[in-house]
């Protein structure tokens, strides 16, 4: 956090760039992230908040994790068991029965009608199920197979939830790390490299949806820097730059500062970087079709960057 000293007098810097640039990596204040616990940082046992204002409630003996990094196009349903919310529908477990405390989930491949699963029903009757039950204790009892009447089923899964599902709770859009260079002190007029660090696509995910299949893919839309309100859009990550590329500009996140920081506070840029991401939805089966998921943005944590400017000494 920067405080509140007044900038001192504008830096003089004779600097030579045919030496190269030198690299700087700009680390986060602070580490808070959870591993692959999914876009909204949520244990298996959360319901993340969404950005457009879907819920944020917790399983029990659970606490929740800060939330962020979603959006676009509704939220997850919400059901209640003992005053307790959970998720109407997780791709792997099914839909929520409120009633006793179980997910139920179609078997994508029925029993043998000679199996005594079906109690002397038929497929005509209704369907075999995964049951999965909430454990007094917390968390979830072993899976049953039982069958269920046609008229007690489920509703039937909706495709734009599963794959909702899939990016809000199943796939982790990575925080960005930025990466600059030169490291100390850039000049005005003079290239700036930029690029992030952390940045892998995750990979895709599917789950079935019913009769029909859901595969998201996760893509990189666009890289925004922001240096103090100075913004720099990139269509990708960028290049690490490396002292072999001397003072050549960067192939795909290029910039130069028109002016130096030493009228800002403390003398420095403060700078951020956000990535957006967008998530490819495709239907297969029943109803199939293509859509997209957007504002799936993920900010880094505030650094500080120094621009100065040069004076010729005769």
């Amino acid at each position: 956090m920067l405080n509140s000293r007044k900038p001192g007098a504008r830096s003089v810097v004779v600097a030579s760039l045919s030496a190269g640039l030198l690299i700087f990596q700009a680390v986060p204040a602070m580490a808070d992230d959870p591993g692959d616990a999914g876009a909204d940082r949520c244990f298996p046992n959360l319901i993340c908040e969404w950005a457009d204002g879907g819920t944020k409630t917790p399983g029990p003996g659970s606490t929740q994790p800060g939330g962020g990094g979603g959006g676009g196009g509704g939220g997850v349903p919400v059901c209640s068991y003992h005053n307790v919310e959970w998720p109407c529908h997780d791709p792997e477990r099914g839909w929520f029965d409120s009633g006793d405390g179980c997910y139920y989930r179609v078997l994508d491949k029925q029993p043998d009608p000679s199996d005594r699963v079906w109690d002397g029903h038929t497929s005509a009757d209704g369907s075999v199920y995964s049951v999965i039950c909430l454990s007094d204790g917390g968390g979830y009892q072993d899976p049953a197979i039982r069958f269920v009447d046609a008229a007690k089923a489920p509703k039937v899964v909706s495709p734009e939830d599963v794959a909702r599902d899939l990016v809000y709770h199943k796939i982790h859009f990575p925080d960005p790390v930025p990466g600059l260079a030169p490291k100390e002190t850039a000049v005005v007029n003079s290239p700036v490299w930029l690029w992030v660090e952390n940045s892998a696509t995750p990979a895709p995910k599917t789950a079935s949806a019913g009769a029909s299949s859901v595969t998201v893919t996760p893509r990189l839309a666009k890289v925004t820097w922001d240096f103090d309100g100075q913004k720099v859009e990139c269509a990708g990550v960028g290049t690490p730059y490396d002292p072999k590329y001397g003072a050549s500009k960067s192939p795909d996140c290029p910039t130069e500062f028109k002016t130096g920081s030493g009228t800002r506070r403390n003398g420095v840029f403060a700078g951020s970087v956000r990535t957006s991401w967008v998530a490819d939805v495709v239907v297969s089966g029943p109803g199939a079709r293509k859509f997209t998921i957007g504002g799936l943005d993920r900010d880094s944590a505030i650094f500080t960057f120094k621009v100065a400017e040069v004076q010729v000494l005769n």
